[in-house]
């Protein structure tokens, strides 16, 4: 038996509520009130909304991201495992999409955390702790080149 954490039980609550309203317009009293948990409980785990958003980002998508670089798990694999998560996910990614801006804009977390796990797959790959300035300027320029393309 799996038992759900605290955690766990909060994104749940956060996540039904995403189902009917606006993410922006969530409250962390109406998470806690819907789990039939205390704010302090919240703040114990999470800072704020956004942080539960990225923290559920990265539970789901760890997994398959994780693997890239790994003998027996490609590049094209794990792009099948990223579209079918946001494929089965569609209605809260696309709610985060549209109702998060700013510096808690999803778009933005996503694409801090996607580089942050491909950071790390070239570092395994490499079998290095240090990338360098080059690369990581490339590929920075790259991915802030597309987010301002898509904002």
């Amino acid at each position: 038996m799996i038992r759900k954490t605290t955690k766990d039980i909060l994104a749940e609550s956060f996540l039904e509520l995403a189902k009917t309203k606006r993410i922006d317009k969530i409250r962390v009293s109406e998470i806690t009130d819907n789990c039939a948990m205390s704010a302090p409980t919240f703040y114990n785990h999470f800072k704020d909304k956004y942080d539960i958003i990225v923290w559920i980002y990265v539970r789901d998508v760890k997994p398959f991201i994780s693997k890239i670089g790994d003998s027996d798990h490609d590049w094209k694999n794990t792009l099948c495992e990223a579209a079918e998560y946001y494929w089965s996910n569609k209605d809260f990614v696309v709610n985060a999409l549209k109702h998060t801006s700013g510096h808690d804009a999803f778009l933005f977390l996503v694409q801090k955390i996607n580089t942050e796990q491909m950071v790390a797959a070239v570092r395994k790959r490499l079998m290095t702790e240090h990338l360098s300035d080059e690369i990581m300027g490339a590929y920075q320029g790259l991915c802030l080149r597309h987010c301002q393309s898509h904002a």
